[in-house]
């Protein structure tokens, strides 16, 4: 077994033993009786005609993906862009973040689209999913600041920590180093063919990102990305509705405790696994709801997205071989990748 395989092993295990120990510390004090009583009396149809905002979610983020792409001059087959997309969250549930990476891949293997050229597309789509939840974070921080407030009060390892880390002198000490390095080796050692090959890349990422820059497609970027997070957000709002004890509380704290998860999600665990809980119960607690009752929701929720999510992405992975592709645009793209 090579040393890679043992490292993809070793981040699966250690990111997945992060998570269950997270779950196990939320869980641990709760009677699993009187969660599993309330599991039982969900709505379990509410829960599940949610399931289709999840699915246009990510098809909006499909569009978007399949815009950026276009604009360097490739155009695979849209089935192809959506299935690759729906794998890519189904992916991430194996190891944190591979989906990424396997959805770049997959795309270009079947559509003879360089790797670099998806990888620069992805990374530019990513950006704009993060701006998202920031966005979400600040809305939610004008709309209820007193939330964050009692947040914060309640939990205060969050700011300690963000205190710690930007006043920490490691981190400016790391932070120079990485811009002397880089530095160093342009300057030093332009002429070594690494670095010759290096700077070849970003000369490429470069001339990539200015074409980006001016594609005419930006009103429908945005567009798709309002219309992505809104699914996002009617996706996991339902299921309020499905519950008596949250099913009162309206679409503004509906709102706060999506931005939250999706804070939760971002730190790379499997699927959000013990993190994406954490921020839904500790957000539903201050918000009025009993322990018993949030952990009952964030269970419930969580798995039956979960499930959801995976199958999607199964049907993706299954779906991408049988992808009818036009040949002849196939066979140009290779040209183009050979020059």
């Amino acid at each position: 077994m090579n040393s890679k395989r043992i490292q993809d092993i070793l981040k699966t295990v250690l990111s997945l033993a992060l998570g269950i120990a997270i779950f196990w510390l939320l869980y641990r004090k709760t009677s699993l009786k009187e969660v599993w009583e309330i599991v039982k009396s969900a709505h379990f149809g509410i829960i599940a005609s949610s399931l289709i905002f999840g699915l246009l979610g990510n098809y909006f983020r499909a569009l978007r993906w399949e815009l950026f792409i276009n604009s360097l001059g490739y155009n695979p087959k849209r089935e192809s862009i959506v299935f690759a997309t729906f794998g890519n969250y189904a992916v991430n549930f194996l190891l944190p973040r591979a989906g990424d990476l396997w959805r770049c891949g997959i795309v270009s293997k079947y559509d003879q689209i360089p790797f670099a050229k998806t990888f620069e597309t992805f990374f530019v789509d990513k950006i704009l999913d993060i701006l998202a939840g920031v966005v979400l974070v600040i809305i939610s921080l004008a709309l209820y600041v007193d939330f964050f407030v009692t947040y914060f009060h309640q939990n205060p390892g969050f700011a300690e920590n963000l205190t710690r880390l930007f006043t920490s002198v490691w981190l400016y000490m790391l932070l120079a180093l990485i811009i002397g390095g880089i530095f160093v080796m342009f300057f030093y050692f332009k002429e070594n063919p690494i670095v010759k090959k290096v700077n070849n890349f970003f000369q490429t990422v470069k001339y990539d990102m200015a074409l980006i820059a001016k594609m005419k497609s930006k009103k429908r970027i945005i567009i798709y990305t309002i219309l992505a997070w809104l699914s996002f957000y009617v996706y996991f709002y339902i299921c309020f509705y499905a519950f008596d004890f949250t099913k009162n509380l309206g679409p503004i704290v509906g709102w706060i405790v999506f931005a939250m998860s999706n804070v939760g999600v971002a730190v790379p665990v499997q699927g959000g696994v013990g993190t994406w809980h954490f921020m839904v119960i500790s957000s539903l607690i201050i918000l009025g709801v009993g322990y018993e009752e949030a952990s009952a929701f964030a269970g419930t929720v969580f798995t039956v997205q979960s499930v959801w999510i995976i199958l999607l992405g199964v049907i993706g992975i299954l779906g991408l071989p049988y992808v009818k592709r036009e040949k002849e645009n196939l066979r140009l793209q290779t040209i183009e990748n050979q020059k």
